[in-house]
Order: structure tokens, then C-alpha cells, then sequence
């Protein structure tokens, strides 16, 4: 008999995120796949959790938005990095002001490509869009 996912040994990162996922028992992700997380749903490809894609990374926020108010448990909005990070800003800050537990997960990348000093299409890198609606707890 096999082990429960998050018992296994995971091949990488996207592996062990999933497996906490599952531990934690969500059961669906709203999110749009993307070059920096599509591990991650490739992953989830293989998990009991439903991917749910959407339109706009703002609607993955709402969306684990609801089910965090409905369920109390957090939902989970996931989307690739840069421009999918900063889509969910709308979202998440109004799931914190409203309370509810969300989980959001973005991908990331290097901060630097190219010629040394030349800031990644799309990367900000110091979190400074996200900390005044992110609590620190």
C-alpha cells in the first residue's frame, strides 16, 4: 500500500508543497499557471487537489477568499511570478481586511538576468507592492 503523499519523498519543491497542501487538507487551488510555478501544478496533476484555473489572478484571490469565509480553513490562490504576483494584490487585501485565511503562493525567479544590474522583466524582488497588505504574524 502506498504511503499518503505527504509521507513519501518528494523528487522537488513542488513535490513538498503539494504534499503540505494535502496534509492540510485543501481541496482545491484557484490559480493560472505560469512558467515559475508550473511545477507545481504539474504536481498537483498528481494530488487529490482540484485545480480550479481562472481568468485573472485577482479572481484566484477572491475565490480562496470565499472559501476561507465559507470553510474557515485558508484558501489557496496560486500564480507564477511578477505581473501574477502583483494581480493578486486587490484580492488579498481585501480577504485581510474581511479576515478571511488565505493562503497565496507565487513563483519567483532571479532577480537579475542578463547584463549585471538589469532587474528581470516583471520582478520587483523587495516585496514593497505586498507588505502593507500582507500581515506579518
Amino acid at each position: 500500500m502506498d504511503k499518503p503523499r505527504h509521507e513519501r519523498q518528494w523528487a522537488h519543491g513542488a513535490d513538498l508543497i503539494v504534499s503540505q497542501l494535502e496534509a492540510q487538507g485543501v481541496r482545491q487551488v484557484f490559480g493560472i499557471p505560469g512558467a515559475k510555478i508550473d511545477k507545481v501544478f504539474d504536481s498537483l496533476l498528481d494530488s487529490s487537489i482540484r485545480i480550479i484555473p481562472v481568468r485573472h489572478e485577482a479572481n484566484a484571490a477572491f475565490m480562496a477568499a470565499a472559501v476561507g469565509r465559507i470553510t474557515g480553513k485558508a484558501g489557496v490562490a496560486l500564480v507564477t511570478s511578477g505581473p501574477g504576483c502583483s494581480n493578486l494584490i486587490t484580492g488579498m487585501a481585501t480577504a485581510n481586511s474581511e479576515g478571511d485565511p488565505v493562503v497565496a503562493l507565487g513563483g519567483a525567479g532571479s532577480a537579475r538576468i542578463g547584463q549585471a544590474g538589469s532587474p528581470k522583466h516583471g520582478h520587483r524582488g523587495d516585496g514593497s507592492a505586498r507588505s502593507p497588505n500582507t500581515p506579518s504574524r
